[in-house]
């Protein structure tokens, strides 16, 4: 980079040239963890050419002094639960098809699935459960897996995988072992591969498999079963409860699809289509749909047209939506509703 903009080794830099290096490095590098890996290994050259701490701090300050974009600006991927589905019932081995089966269930992270075992799944009066005790933060939950609601197909090949477990006579056995060897759990890399080669297979014959291929991977299942629970308008608590967070804020990640600013852009941005049709933008799964469309036909979100004066009146922070939606006029170029805004 140096070279690209000074023509001359990072030796010979000026202290200005530094501080342009600087300026330029953290607009190309928007994560934390990018800064860090790009001005780590320059700050010791400063310290090479003889710069003081102080200099080098002011130079290159870690990202904990620099407001980096966050990984939690934008909301997680939408991936419909039926293409989901049809990518785990085309995997071959069993064990792997039935652990991404529970997956889609629970909505649970990878590390927990592989890790439970079959004393986790509990039977009684109420239901069946799947206790998880292994978890990222500590915290435990049962889901049972009996809600109304729940994919019957996923289900019934649970049950059946659950009666046909190579040491169904053990209860400390592992849920998912491993086929050579049963005193081991199946490794988190061999089950990404699997779910990987049967989404490639299955893209090449379904094109709305293939129209989400790049976003199929063992982690979209958690936020494609969050996207579930928030568009059937659970209670918060009871969401946070079961995909085992601690904190609102994740739950607020998924509810972004719903946020003002996504319909004033399915609202202002008037696109067409490849055939010069008049088409919107969905904002939950962002797929342009026919201008008159009542409802998205890939994610179900219902496309109504908002009334921009009504919006305003009941909302509290009027001057920080006025300031939004003015934003958002000014990229679109809407005279009219420009004009709107400016009278009230």
């Amino acid at each position: 980079v140096a070279r690209e903009l000074f023509g001359k080794p990072l030796s010979k830099l000026t202290r200005d040239e530094w501080e342009e290096l600087s300026m330029h490095l953290y607009t190309m590098y928007r994560t934390r963890d990018a800064i860090v890996s790009a001005i780590h290994p320059l700050r010791l050259v400063l310290k090479q050419l003889g710069y003081d701490k102080e200099e080098i701090k002011e130079l290159f300050p870690y990202p904990s002094s620099v407001k980096a974009k966050s990984r939690h600006e934008d909301p997680p991927p939408y991936v419909p639960g039926e293409v989901l589905d049809r990518v785990v019932f085309s995997i071959y081995e069993d064990v792997y098809r039935a652990l991404f089966c529970l997956m889609r269930i629970t909505g649970a992270r990878i590390e927990e699935i592989t890790l439970l075992k079959r004393r986790n799944i509990i039977s009684d009066d109420d239901g069946i459960y799947v206790r998880f005790d292994v978890t990222k933060n500590g915290l435990r939950r049962e889901i049972p897996l009996n809600w109304p609601g729940f994919e019957r197909h996923l289900k019934v090949f649970l049950a059946w995988y659950y009666g046909q477990h190579p040491d169904r006579d053990n209860d400390d056995a592992w849920l998912f072992p491993r086929t050579t060897d049963l005193s081991k759990p199946v490794p988190r890399n061999f089950a990404y591969l699997a779910l990987k080669r049967a989404a490639k297979k299955i893209a090449k014959r379904d094109r709305e498999v293939h129209k989400y291929l790049s976003y199929i991977h063992p982690h979209q299942f958690r936020h494609t079963r969050a996207y579930e629970l928030v568009f059937a308008n659970w209670n918060v608590r009871w969401i946070m409860y079961y995909m085992g967070w601690k904190k609102i804020d994740m739950v607020l990640r998924y509810t972004r699809a719903f946020e003002l600013r996504q319909v004033y852009k399915m609202m202002i941005n008037g696109k067409q289509d490849n055939n010069g049709n008049n088409v919107k933008v969905c904002p939950r799964c962002h797929a342009l749909v026919p201008v008159n469309a009542k409802f998205c036909p890939y994610c179900g979100l219902r496309l109504v047209d908002y009334d921009i004066e009504e919006v305003i009146r009941k909302t509290k922070d009027k001057e920080k939506l006025l300031r939004l939606a003015m934003l958002l006029v000014e990229k679109a170029g809407a005279e009219s509703l420009k004009e709107l805004l400016v009278s009230r």
